[in-house]
């Protein structure tokens, strides 16, 4: 099934029974899972969400947010006003070099936020989400997510092209979470 954020596979099998149904599926599940690799998620889950939920609780991992350019209600107003980058501990010298929409502020923001509500880790998002570039001419679309963890930082790039705003932000918060898986 397609949607906007993501494919869903479905694997039916019809059988006399619920368990032969299963054994007949195993296989075919277990292909799959092989052919696509690490975009497998989970099987019989409800969300990429829920897949993080369980891991961090796996470990007992706590996790923290910094979004520039998706969020709730109240982180979207909040995120809303500008520089809201500095309670993050973003170095103004970071956002004047390379700008809100970076990989260093993405890797600063995350860090930032660990630091400050002491997770274990913190994810964090900055883009374009539109409908204009913005004041460095960074194209709509473009998403940089910072992950800060014990070991380190990591910062992953994504370009969604030109779509609608809302489109942009739960492109963003779905990669944001794989990011955490």
């Amino acid at each position: 099934y397609a949607k906007p954020c993501e494919v869903r596979l479905r694997a039916t099998a019809k059988a006399a029974g619920a368990e032969e149904a299963e054994a007949m599926l195993a296989p075919v599940v277990a292909e799959v899972r092989a052919a696509l690799g690490d975009y497998v998620y989970g099987v019989d889950v409800k969300g990429l969400e829920a897949v993080c939920f369980q891991l961090l609780k796996e470990r007992n991992l706590t996790l923290s947010t910094a979004e520039s350019c998706t969020g709730g209600r109240v982180a979207e107003r909040i995120t809303a006003l500008p520089g809201v980058s500095s309670v993050l501990g973003v170095p103004q010298e970071t956002l004047d070099q390379y700008g809100a929409v970076s990989e260093e502020t993405a890797r600063a923001m995350a860090e930032g936020a660990r630091q400050i509500t002491g997770a274990d880790i913190a994810v964090s998002v900055t883009g374009v989400a539109g409908p204009d570039r913005d004041e460095r001419d960074n194209p709509v679309g473009l998403v940089y997510i910072g992950l800060a963890t014990p070991e380190g930082t990591f910062c992953r790039r994504t370009d969604s092209g030109r779509r609608r705003r809302d489109r942009i932000q739960e492109l963003a918060a779905n990669h944001a979470l794989d990011v955490v898986r």
